[in-house]
């Protein structure tokens, strides 16, 4: 390993080095999780039109200041019908929630607030009847024009909704970035044979594929390689050559064992790392290369608990910023006091309730049990007392 680095200085230097992904177009149906590359506009105002907001009649105020106290039904404003036309005098107009407000008209009474006699509507009395009550004016929304959706956005169903308010059936979003996962060890096997008793089942793919398509962050392709250094220079040169990878992940192999193979060979093939080496628990081995024409390259210790605290802190939010999703730092404050008496900054799980988080620091960084019911990372400085209430970066 190189000499240790700060958590802060690693993040700056992948993010110096993230790239971009470059955008494509989707289908609105095809679009949900994904980060919108283009703004989308108000094809006209919202509402269109003054939109009755409850069912009742409609009247013009004026008749009711001057004392009218029953209005002569005319005819029924649906929703989806074109605008009626109120006339002038003592004249009502039905409405529908959802329809055109008719001309001339200026006032919605709940029909709840009316009673009707003989084709009459009789307002309660005492009733409020004021100018534009219970109306949805046209364009209070939006005008036509304004910008709705900005690039970044990451797209949900209320996203989508607005987008399809607005007839964009098309989205432009940024592209998937295409991952490739190498795992390595002779130790693990696939999840569906029967370990020996010196074997374990291998966990790393669907914890990584879950973070990142859970998230709508990437496209993952997985291969397990043994411990056998001419297969596993092999594959890492079939990823490393594969134009349409764009980030390439690894697990194990990093730290200075007899058998850690991964760092040597991506020295052989693509020189020294960018770092090697982070002052962090757990995740300390973690590496990093970016070289040009190359995916992204991030080594992660082999332990269950390395690779979802590196791949929280330094994975996840780097395939965000590939898609230039907007994102805000997050922090919340502890529920309850807390030390840490390591020299190293950890990275540590944590658990939410009620805008809080608790600190559930795992035995060893292979106890992948004490992960259940985690919400993510928290970061944690040096030697630490931290107090209740104390704000902590979340990942």
């Amino acid at each position: 390993m190189q000499p240790l680095i700060t958590t802060a200085e690693a993040t700056s230097i992948i993010a110096e080095r993230g790239g971009h992904i470059g955008p494509e177009m989707v289908t609105l149906e095809n679009a949900c999780g994904r980060t919108l590359a283009t703004e989308v506009f108000s094809d006209r105002d919202a509402p269109p039109f003054d939109r009755v907001m409850m069912d009742g009649i409609c009247i013009n105020t004026y008749n009711h200041i001057l004392g009218s106290w029953r209005y002569q039904i005319i005819g029924t404003q649906a929703a989806g019908a074109e605008k009626m036309t109120l006339p002038k005098g003592e004249f009502a107009i039905e409405v529908m929630t959802g329809a055109p407000l008719p001309r001339d008209a200026n006032c919605v009474i709940p029909i709840e607030k009316i009673d009707i006699q003989d084709g009459y509507a009789l307002p309660h009395e005492g009733i409020d009847a004021e100018e534009n009550q219970h109306i949805h004016p046209q364009g209070s929304d939006s005008k036509a024009g304004d910008i709705l959706l900005s690039p970044g956005t990451t797209l949900t169903a209320n996203e989508l909704a607005i987008a399809a308010s607005v007839g964009a059936t098309e989205l432009e979003v940024h592209r998937l970035p295409q991952i490739h996962l190498i795992t390595t060890g002779d130790e693990v096997i696939d999840p569906s044979n029967r370990p020996t008793d010196f074997q374990i089942r291998r966990s790393h793919p669907t914890a990584i594929r879950s973070s990142i398509e859970s998230q709508h962050l990437g496209v993952l392709t997985a291969e397990h390689v043994t411990d056998d250094p001419k297969t596993i220079e092999e594959k890492l040169l079939a990823a490393l050559t594969n134009a349409s990878n764009d980030v390439l992940i690894l697990t194990g192999g990093i730290s200075m064992g007899k058998f850690d193979w991964v760092a040597p060979l991506l020295n052989k093939l693509l020189g020294d790392p960018i770092f090697h080496g982070v002052a962090q628990k757990p995740g300390k081995p973690f590496a990093f290369w970016s070289k040009e024409d190359h995916p992204l390259i991030f080594a992660l210790p082999g332990n269950p608990v390395s690779v979802m605290a590196t791949m929280h802190r330094y994975v996840l939010p780097t395939l965000r910023q590939m898609q230039r999703r907007i994102e805000k730092e997050k922090n919340l404050p502890l529920a309850e006091n807390f030390k840490w008496d390591s020299p190293l900054t950890g990275i540590l799980p944590y658990r939410s309730h009620n805008g809080q988080i608790t600190i559930h620091p795992p035995r060893n960084s292979g106890d992948h049990l004490s992960l259940q019911g985690t919400n993510g990372f928290a970061e944690i400085p040096p030697n630490s007392s931290l107090k209740a209430g104390e704000l902590l970066n979340i990942f």
